[in-house]
């Protein structure tokens, strides 16, 4: 086998990885960025597929829209990683009165820009309720703040002298009950005071953005609200800009890229990590993993440097839930249903107190009741998704369980067994016709091409267990205090991604550069 040292080897290209790789790189490190695909972004990731007139489609994985393009937005850990470069990079402002248009049987709403904008169009629609919204708000209200203090609390404890270190301690003293509150209790607790279904059901319809619902997720589910109300964007001309900024970064900077490079094992060898790929061995004296924990504990880590804790960890994580997906290439003109917003499809009643839109993260069943509706091409007409007068459009169905796909997991893509494949029709036709239905007319006989996905396909491409969409689920348990560590307990191994920080492309970009910053702060190379 070939020999190579580096300075520090990232694995996986996912959002955290290709921050970190850049931003090392930015810092004059050797680095080298390992991807087991042909094609680096993980969930960033596109692909296109040709219908049956031969026209082209583009169609996103994992990035719909994103948050924190606004000056001094969460997005800003990207421009720390590139530079300056970053302002190439256009954004599209996805449609400020409707963001997301929620459909149940029997109403729908619309989530617009601004937070007292979205307050006030629940009063107006609710005015009986205004005292109930008023106080959710607050609450929502309360828990951003309290977020926002302890952030400039923590940054300034890294950043002063002890005296302001202690100083600064004690500021997180009044604050502390909040703290407490809103990391441990779940969004339903949090919300005990409230109890009029029509306002929890509201608050719940964010869900679909974390994986789980306000009976098991932490308070993420309920800051999504006011996190969205910022304004929503998408990249123009895709994800593969924003892919190519970072890869750009990395390669102008001396680092590599290498692709079809799919880690199999991280050991040490002296006071170096020997990182084996399927045909080489990399040396480096640090690593930053952008894996799921499962994979970097159980399948990467030879057990005896694993931790008996983490592994007991490891054994307790709850994956987060799955989606099926549905990739549709259509001549039939989306503007007159949808905008650059997204649609969410509830295929239940509203005024229903016993019903709840909730996605459960630990389902093994398929109970597909909730459909997000995105069209890159509303979003980026001019962005190559499709030709002129065709869309593209993905669906995405929640609670598509695992268990249910775990007898095929073995086969491989587009060699899977008849019965799999089968299943997989019936259940995306069905997808379309109730679409048809709800809310685009017939959509079937509009169809250039469609092509449907299961947890399987998160299995292969991205390696989450489960085929989960958002790493671990969002619980108390397994968020805040109880994330997997940035900085991991083997001295020089640092983790980034979903396991680490909130899901969502934001997130994982800046738990990147939190890993690269830790590393240049232990470690003279």
């Amino acid at each position: 086998m070939n020999k190579k040292i580096f300075d520090t080897i990232v694995i996986g290209s996912g959002a955290g990885g290709l921050s970190s790789a850049a931003h090392l790189a930015r810092e004059g490190l050797n680095v080298l960025l390992c991807e087991k695909r042909n094609e680096i972004g993980g969930y960033l990731n596109n692909f296109s597929r040709i219908g049956k007139s031969g026209d082209k489609y583009t169609f996103d994985t994992g990035l719909h829209y994103v948050i924190g393009c606004l000056e001094g937005g969460r997005l800003s850990a990207s421009e720390e990683a590139v530079g300056q470069t970053h302002r190439s990079l256009k954004w599209n402002m996805v449609d400020p009165v409707e963001i997301n248009r929620y459909v149940y049987n029997d109403f729908e709403y619309s989530f617009p820009m601004g937070f007292e904008n979205f307050k006030n169009s629940l009063l107006y629609k609710f005015p009986d309720a205004k005292e109930t919204i008023n106080k959710s708000f607050d609450i929502v209200d309360d828990i951003d703040q309290t977020f926002q203090k302890l952030m400039q609390i923590t940054q300034n404890i890294e950043t002063k002298s002890l005296f302001g270190k202690i100083a600064a301690l004690s500021r997180l003293v009044p604050i502390f009950p909040k703290i407490l509150r809103y990391t441990s209790k779940r969004s339903k607790e949090i919300l005990s005071e409230v109890s009029d279904y029509r306002v929890l059901k509201i608050l719940e319809s964010f869900s679909g953005e974390c994986g789980v619902g306000l009976e098991e997720g932490t308070s993420i589910v309920l800051l999504i609200a006011k996190y969205f109300s910022n304004g929503a964007f998408y990249p123009q001309g895709g994800t593969k800009p924003l892919i190519n900024l970072f890869c750009d970064t990395i390669l102008r900077n001396g680092g590599q890229v290498m692709k079809k490079a799919g880690v199999t094992s991280i050991g040490k060898e002296g006071d170096f990590f020997k990182v084996v790929t399927q045909n080489r061995e990399f040396f480096s004296k640090t690593i930053i993993s952008n894996t799921d924990a499962k994979v970097l504990y159980s399948d990467l880590l030879p057990q005896e440097m694993v931790p008996e804790k983490v592994q007991k960890k490891i054994q307790n994580t709850v994956p987060s839930a799955s989606n099926f997906y549905t990739f549709v290439g259509t001549d039939l003109d989306l503007s007159k249903y949808m905008t650059s917003g997204n649609v969410t499809i509830f295929d239940q009643n509203f005024f229903d107190n016993k019903s709840s839109p909730s996605s459960s993260s630990s389902s093994s069943k398929i109970v597909l009741n909730r459909h997000f509706l995105t069209s890159p091409t509303l979003k980026d007409p001019n962005g190559g998704h499709s030709t002129k007068g065709k869309y593209s459009l993905e669906i995405l169905s929640n609670n598509c369980g695992f268990e249910e796909w775990k007898q095929w997991e073995n086969s491989k893509p587009y060699q899977r067994p008849i019965e799999y494949m089968k299943k997989k029709e019936e259940i995306g036709m069905k997808i379309i016709k109730l679409i048809e239905r709800k809310l685009l007319p017939n959509l079937t006989s509009h169809l250039d091409f469609v092509e449907f996905a299961t947890p399987l396909s998160n299995l292969h491409y991205v390696s989450a267990p489960n085929g989960s969409m958002y790493g671990p689920a969002q619980t108390p348990n397994q968020t805040f205090r109880n994330f997997y560590p940035i900085e991991t307990h083997i001295p020089g191994l640092y983790h980034c991604g979903s396991s680490t920080t909130f899901a969502g492309v934001s997130s994982c970009l800046s738990s990147g550069l939190d890993a690269a910053k830790k590393l240049l702060g232990r470690h003279k190379l």
